[in-house]
């Protein structure tokens, strides 16, 4: 599930620094910005593009104890968030879904495809984004069960057209290539009509062109083709072998991989009938891919030299032409990996590259050629967190202008009892977790029915709220066995520690921890737990004491208030720190519940 508010992370931590690199082999020097890395709290840094703002788009896990799951849940599911950042500033575009970035455009609208369903039968949608309106560009049904989505090299352009594949049954089960703005629909080539088979690679130019490879019918051969034409540019009945990835600029450039008939390779142009080499295997190269071509003709591709290096390139000689190869110095480290698509190119000649780095981080980076730039290196993490002051509330310390939000029945996601993924949406809450409709009839001062319920397979709740809060508050009620028996008594007349919640920044930066606890209320243990943070939060990570078997969860309450500045902010050690509270008995007077 997708959230589409759009964030704007502060840089103010910012230090300028410039790094050029003119002593590690390659004659024109180029800067690098860090545009984000792992060393935050995220994992996994995933697929990258670039446009001609020099924003790059790309998506990154959060990691595990960012966002604690019940343990039968897959631990990437519903982990990733799409940022776009230019070395300046990072925004978030979308967040937790499980997200595969394939291309942005100059408006920075962003083309990604979404797994949603289960991960282990999976179904793959194809969406486009700007961070605060989404569109809805395909399902692919067809995919189910598969681990990979069947689009292929998804490419938008600035009109917000998107060229994919699809799968289509109407064609006896055949690939089409498809345009879409997710309104108009143009289909540009079907298989088993003129085309055998239609490969992944194509490309989408700002002029609504298609570039893309196929095999023919009958034995026909292969060969690189147009949306303005059947004659191909370029086909195996000549000196070419075989097709692999493809680029094309707004003047119908095409940039392509190829191997020719003498089992040569390279990367190669072709422009109105002519071709031209870019490189190939007759000198240091070996092997080649990812060709990108800009508009001004240049053309940037990955390639390995016969000495094992792999880099990235923007011509024939492996030393004036180098961008960056592994074994090359960055941000006080080596590289020992690189990663780099036919969309990480753009007229500026800017290049958007994923990296792994010796010191173990792995990182987005985009040079840009000259070496006279200043890079904002924020040391790695989204932005810092600011201290806060936290203070324990009770129900009438809310401004009685928040929202309540009041759980209807059945709220089982996809309705099933157990789902994967077990998320669904109350009130614009994004609600993570093995919930369920509360069946129990209970009546407590702050839990009534209907309610949500959980704890059978985990216990824990994560909430992520539209908008930057900065007060929260819920009732709670706990069992020791399931279903809320009535005709048990209450062996405790206190618990200490009932409930404990994490509050995180919209960096999803930790902000800090805050435990409650609970008395009779009065049937059960439970209570009310509020809370006040100077520093708003986006999301909120809540947990039950181990030793109960059920929870129940009700009467969520939210809002952003403007609260006075305390007279001394505490240090950050301090403000981001253990905070342990006590909701019951802490001199805040708790009513019951008013809906």
């Amino acid at each position: 599930m997708k959230h589409p508010t759009i964030y704007h992370l502060s840089m103010a931590t910012a230090m300028g620094m410039t790094l050029s690199l003119l002593a590690t082999g390659n004659a024109n020097a180029y800067t690098f910005s860090r545009i984000f890395d792992d060393s935050g709290p995220y994992k996994w840094i995933g697929n990258s593009a670039i446009n001609n703002q020099g924003t790059v788009a790309f998506e990154a896990t959060l990691d595990l104890d960012q966002l604690p799951l019940a343990p039968r849940i897959d631990t990437y599911v519903d982990r990733d968030v799409i940022f776009t950042g230019d070395g300046h500033s990072l925004t978030i575009t979308e967040s937790m879904g499980r997200f595969d970035v394939k291309d942005i455009n100059d408006s920075n609208t962003v083309a990604f495809v979404e797994q949603v369903s289960s991960p282990r039968a999976p179904v793959w949608v194809l969406s486009t984004s700007n961070g605060s309106t989404s569109t809805h560009i395909a399902t692919d049904p067809t995919s189910y069960g598969l681990f990979d989505d069947l689009f292929g090299g998804v490419a938008i352009n600035n009109d917000g057209r998107v060229a994919f594949k699809e799968l289509t049954f109407s064609h006896g089960g055949n690939f089409s290539l498809v345009t879409s703005d997710g309104g108009n629909r143009t289909t540009i080539a079907d298989e088993n009509v003129y085309f055998k088979f239609l490969f992944d690679t194509f490309d989408l130019n700002n002029q609504g062109t298609v570039a893309f490879g196929a095999s023919l019918l009958d034995g026909g051969g292969s060969g690189i083709f147009t949306s303005n034409s059947i004659t191909p540019i370029a086909d195996t009945n000549g000196s070419f072998k075989s097709f692999g990835a493809l680029s094309l600029n707004d003047a119908d450039t095409l940039a392509f991989s190829a191997f020719l008939d003498d089992e040569s390779s390279g990367i190669f142009t072709s422009s109105n009938g002519s071709f031209t080499t870019i490189a190939d295997t007759s000198g240091a190269f070996s092997s080649f891919s990812s060709p990108a071509i800009n508009n001004n003709g240049a053309v940037a591709f990955r390639s390995r030299l016969d000495t094992g290096e792999d880099g990235i390139f923007t011509g024939s000689d492996p030393i004036a032409d180098k961008v960056i190869a592994i074994g090359d110095p960055l941000f006080g480290s080596t590289i020992t990996s690189l990663g780099f698509s036919n969309k990480g190119f753009n007229d500026a000649g800017q290049i958007a590259f994923s990296a792994q780095l010796a010191d173990g981080s792995t990182g987005v980076f985009r040079a840009d050629p000259g070496d006279d730039g200043v890079v904002l290196d924020w040391g790695g993490t989204v932005t810092q967190p600011i201290p806060g002051t936290f203070n324990l509330i009770g129900i009438d310390d809310f401004s009685g202008q928040e929202t309540l939000v009041d759980y209807p029945d059945s709220i089982q996601p996809f309705g099933e009892y157990y789902t994967l993924i077990p998320h669904f949406i109350i009130d614009d809450v994004l609600h993570l977790g093995h919930l369920y409709d509360g069946e129990a009839v209970l009546n407590t001062n702050n839990v009534t029915s209907p309610n949500i319920t959980f704890g059978l397979d985990g216990k824990q709740l994560s909430l992520i709220f539209p908008e930057l809060q900065n007060r929260l508050g819920f009732g709670f009620a706990l069992s020791q066995y399931e279903g809320f028996p009535l005709d048990i008594p209450i062996d405790e007349d206190f618990l200490a520690n009932a409930v404990t919640v994490k509050l995180f920044d919209d960096a999803y930066n930790l902000l800090g921890t805050f435990s409650g606890d609970a008395q009779p209320d009065p049937k059960f243990l439970g209570g009310f737990f509020g809370i006040e943070s100077t520093t708003p939060f986006l999301r909120a990570e809540i947990t039950f004491n181990e030793g109960y078997e059920e929870f129940a969860f009700d009467n969520l309450r939210y809002e952003l208030v403007t609260l006075e500045e305390p007279a001394t902010v505490p240090e950050p050690a301090t403000g981001l720190g253990l905070l342990v509270i006590s909701t019951i008995g802490a001199g805040s007077v708790l009513k019951h519940k008013q809906k």
